[in-house]
């Protein structure tokens, strides 16, 4: 019998992406006070200060579900003892990283001065029936720093499998080593007064630590074989910095100032880091997310209920609409699967899951002797929009970008848009998808227009993907073929599968799996039907992935008297079976 643990509910909200706004709701008490995405498993970590547990929530269903980790006691139920035989207690959990590597996470206990590492691996040892159901465990509960220390924050060197974790009130950082559980040095790395976020550039080897008493950022490298750690400078901020975010992919950090309703941005290209800018902001903004796909900045503001976007390439605030994401907002992350923002509400024990808005995808735009491609744009705010148009190979590559700008409340159209995105002014005989990007809601569409008979197929713009799509029919019937595009939104290769059924009887009547498609990329099949086996037939077709990557699909059915048009493939509940 399949086990549930707590209840959650689903709430639909029409905006003007056609994006949807969830609610995850926690048991009374559990006061959820920070979230972490997992994008390769399409998973979040949510911590629960007051019930001291961590959640592992499943995003991927069309209502996620959860289970829940105690942090204080192993899989089988038992405390953990300390050296003299005590049981060690845990309080206040704040903020959880994860080493993707080894699978284990890394909770640290505020009010006890102790981290829980978690293995989120670990299967039931126990019988189950529910064989899909995984009893992941808390290890091991590691005292760090001192009495009262108060740690904080954490950050993950995977390479090394180290915690950094920020000692709020021991001013300082202490590296665990989490293969043995234990200090990396003799004493704390001394960074400042009040680290109260912490970061880590992989790719520099640079911890960058947020010193809330002295308004800076220090920058810390360590050096195993000698024992040591060397300061590698500071930057003054001047406004209470709160939370650090990091995206290796487009080298940027970002660091919420509280006391200064504003966000700083950090060049991390190099090494030490340098401040590239800060944006102003008219609120006070608590948190920062990052989305690593398309590298924009969520600046979470609780006084006003609602969040900004900031783009750190620009150092500009976008202008958005004013989207509700709870009464009492906490902390954000960014989801850059479906590009939505999981907003913590601790008092209503929830996570709010809204979009991040402002992007549209298109799996399918042609430039050839046969068919030419139409973007059409609409600017939804009073203010101009500034729109980036990228297109994208089958591999997922981006190699050209253009920008245009739409007036308030204005359209544009782009006759010939690959031409344009890649300053042609003849037949560039490419296809591939399309990506547009606006710092103003939006909405936009592409028409893909027969040469010889002017027969335009329309494809409204999608934001959103889904491991579990399904087009509603498909045929090659007669004169009609259909072709197939599945683009991945996820950010790893997504494996895919087309499905075909019975239209009586239900049962699987051709299947093509084994298909992989990059980050970005798509796959596309010019006869599905024929290419799943089938003769003359006609149908629905199923598509999932596997491997949980969102991904969107649309079929372009043509006759050989060349008509036709696109139907878009929609989210739906289909059981997804795991690869094995």
């Amino acid at each position: 019998m399949k086990r549930f643990f707590g209840f959650l509910v689903l709430l639909l909200v029409c905006g003007p992406q056609g994006g949807r706004a969830q609610e995850v709701l926690f048991s009374p008490g559990t006061f959820p006070i920070y979230s972490l995405v997992r994008p390769a498993t399409n998973q979040a970590l949510v911590v629960g200060r007051d019930s001291r547990e961590l959640y592992v929530v499943n995003l991927s269903k069309g209502a996620p579900t959860y289970k829940r980790i105690p942090l204080d006691v192993d899989g089988n139920g038992n405390p953990f003892l300390d050296e003299e035989g005590g049981t060690m207690s845990v309080v206040r959990p704040l903020e959880v990283a994860v080493n993707e590597v080894t699978g284990r996470a890394v909770v640290v206990n505020n009010g006890s001065d102790n981290v829980s590492i978690v293995n989120l691996n670990h299967e039931c040892l126990a019988s189950d029936d529910d064989s899909d159901n995984e009893c992941r465990a808390t290890e091991a509960v590691v005292p760090v720093g001192g009495p009262e220390s108060g740690p904080r924050s954490v950050a993950i060197d995977t390479e090394n499998n180290i915690a950094i974790i920020a000692l709020l009130n021991g001013n300082s950082v202490e590296l665990l080593n989490l293969d043995t559980n234990t200090p990396v040095l003799p004493a704390p790395i001394p960074v400042g007064s009040n680290p109260i976020s912490v970061a880590y550039d992989q790719k520099n080897d640079l911890a960058l630590v947020a010193t809330h008493g002295d308004a800076s950022l220090q920058m810390v490298q360590y050096n195993l074989e000698r024992n040591i750690a060397i300061p590698r400078g500071s930057i003054f901020l001047g406004s209470g910095p709160l939370e650090i975010s990091m995206s290796p992919e487009h080298e940027r950090a970002v660091v919420a100032l509280g006391d200064g309703r504003a966000v700083a941005v950090l060049d991390t290209s190099g090494n030490p880091a340098t401040l590239a800018g800060v944006v102003a902001l008219n609120i006070s903004p608590r948190s920062v997310a990052i989305n690593s796909k398309t590298g924009l900045v969520a600046a979470l503001l609780p006084e006003a209920r609602t969040f900004s976007l900031i783009d750190p390439a620009t150092l500009r605030k976008l202008t958005t609409s004013s989207v509700f994401v709870g009464s009492n907002p906490t902390h954000i992350s960014a989801n850059p699967n479906d590009n939505t923002l999981l907003v913590a509400n601790p008092p209503r024990d929830a996570i709010e899951i809204v979009s991040m808005g402002f992007i549209n995808y298109f799996p399918l735009v042609s430039d050839t002797s046969q068919f030419r491609t139409n973007l059409g744009i609409r600017n939804l705010e009073e203010q101009e929009a500034t729109v980036s148009i990228s297109w994208g190979n089958q591999e997922g590559v981006s190699s050209r970008q253009r920008t245009a700008t739409v007036g308030p409340r204005g359209f544009l159209q782009i006759n010939n848009v690959l031409r344009f995105v890649m300053e042609a002014s003849a037949v560039t005989n490419t296809s591939g998808s399309l990506r547009v990007i606006s710092d103003q809601p939006f909405n936009s569409f592409i028409s893909l227009i027969d040469n010889e008979t002017q027969d335009p197929s329309l494809q409204v713009g999608v934001s959103q993907g889904s491991p579990r799509l399904l087009l509603s029919s498909s045929t090659n019937q007669g004169s009609f073929r259909t072709k197939l595009v599945i683009m991945n939104l996820g950010s790893l290769s997504a494996a895919a599968r087309i499905r075909a059924r019975d239209r009586e009887t239900g049962e699987e009547t051709g299947l093509m799996g084994s298909i992989q498609i990059p980050p970005n990329g798509f796959h596309v099949t010019d006869d599905v039907l024929g290419d799943l086996g089938l003769g003359s037939s006609f149908g629905p077709l199923e598509i999932d992935s596997p491997t949980a990557q969102p991904m969107i699909a649309v079929a372009l059915i043509t006759s050989t008297e060349r008509t036709g048009g696109f139907l878009v493939a929609v989210p739906v509940d289909l059981p997804l079976v795991v690869a094995e």
